[in-house]
């Protein structure tokens, strides 16, 4: 029987690396590349090439897959997939990627090069408007074709909070991973944020890490009157549409 080729749909600093991670971990019969165990796993290549470029094959794992569900649905799927969409609070999206765009990300295009030379001239709340308006649109398209959808969404903050119930329910009973609960809860604890860090709690931040803070609602300390209405004119309908507001008044 052919295992169900498997898509995890995301947008930019909502986990990615973290459930990648998993991933390979959770599947090493699909990811290590040898005459006896052939490469199943898909690694994540820039602007997405490994999706939307490249042939979709049967029973790989596509990881950090950032696409709209009109670019999802642009490409030729094999007969048996599956897909599971994680999306984060934009607020704290702009936030993670201020700091990484600015400070930890690794340079590997000239946009890279460019959004860290403007951040770098700029004050912080400038910095962050910029990115507001260019940046996060990518990932807010993103939210707004799946949210449009209905279909189920797994949000971030839940799976800071419960993330061994929620990632065995998506990938084992949704998506037919062939692995042990057991062997999942062990792979899923050993990617905790305490564990990457060497012992760092949630919260202590370390702006020159990936794993920088691990924590949600970390936009409240950053988001100043200024930052706050023009994300509002923004994203605010979309905050609301994904459930992370009821209103304009936050």
């Amino acid at each position: 029987m052919e295992d169900t080729t498997i898509f995890h749909i995301t947008h930019w600093k909502a986990g990615s690396q973290w459930i990648k991670r998993i991933l390979k971990e959770a599947a090493p019969r699909r990811y290590i590349d040898s005459k006896i165990a052939p490469r199943k796993y898909v690694d994540s290549k820039i602007n997405i090439a490994h999706f939307l470029n490249d042939p979709i094959r049967q029973g790989y794992i596509y990881p950090t897959v950032y696409v709209t569900k009109e670019q999802f649905e642009s490409v030729s799927l094999p007969s048996k997939w599956s897909r599971f969409i994680v999306i984060r609070d934009l607020r704290d999206t702009l936030v993670s990627g201020y700091f990484s765009m600015k400070i930890s990300h690794p340079i590997l295009t000239d946009y890279n090069k460019e959004l860290r030379t403007n951040l770098n001239s700029m004050s912080f709340d400038d910095g962050m408007i910029f990115l507001a308006e260019g940046w996060l649109k990518g990932s807010a398209a993103i939210q707004k074709s799946w949210v449009d959808l209905g279909e189920e969404i797994i949000r971030y903050e839940d799976l800071l909070q419960n993330d061994t119930e929620i990632l065995t329910k998506t990938l084992i009973d949704k998506c037919g991973l062939n692995i042990s609960k057991d062997k999942l809860f062990k792979i899923i604890m050993a990617s905790r944020f305490e564990v990457l860090t060497g012992g760092r709690k949630k919260g202590d931040e370390d702006i020159y890490s990936h794993e920088r803070k691990g924590i949600c609602g970390d936009w409240k300390n950053y988001f100043s009157e200024k930052i706050s209405e023009r994300f509002k004119l923004l994203y605010g309908d979309l905050l609301i549409a994904t459930g992370y507001e009821k209103d304009m008044i936050w």
